[in-house]
């Protein structure tokens, strides 16, 4: 598959990719309806196990909504900020990268909340460490491990306490 070179040919792709994310969305939405609710444990419509995936489709719909609206509407595709080519590309291989290692530490069942501070202060840092000095990096990785402890600690909380989910 090649890389669309032209504002037409990226406005079609974002359209078609727009497309996509709105048929995904859907998908997710109709599937989450269909979870059951364990009302023996307490839970309600709005803490069952379709909750958050409920939302997170509709968010991806609406997102890929927006998306395809923009390539239809004709804007402007190339964002005046945006890194060509292979450094954009290098970005995406490194959190494709940092993402999938972050799965596979939770499918192999290890500490949610470890692994969490890890995966986000990694995330956080390593997206915004380019052309800082080493104070600002410093602030920086200390910033993004504040961040990384209390998402942690709050998902934990939310999944375990609200939603009634184990996490490793």
């Amino acid at each position: 598959m090649t890389t669309p070179t032209t504002p037409v040919e990226t406005n079609r792709a974002d359209r078609w990719t727009g497309l996509f994310w709105i048929v995904l969305g859907g998908a997710i939405i109709a599937h989450s309806l269909g979870m059951p609710i364990p009302r023996n444990l307490g839970a309600t419509t709005l803490t069952g196990p379709g909750f958050v995936p409920m939302l997170l489709g509709g968010a991806l719909a609406l997102l890929g909504g927006s998306l395809a609206l923009r390539a239809s509407r004709g804007g402007d595709a190339y964002a005046p900020d945006a890194p060509e080519g292979p450094i954009s590309n290098g970005r995406a291989m490194v959190a494709l990268v940092l993402m999938v290692a972050y799965a596979a530490a939770l499918a192999l069942r290890q500490p949610f909340i470890p692994g969490t501070i890890l995966f986000v202060t990694l995330f956080v840092t390593v997206f915004n460490w380019a052309d800082k000095s080493m104070q600002q990096r410093l602030k920086t990785a200390g910033g993004a491990l504040l961040l990384a402890t209390i998402t942690a600690i709050v998902i934990q909380f939310l999944f375990e306490q609200i939603f009634f989910v184990r996490l490793p």
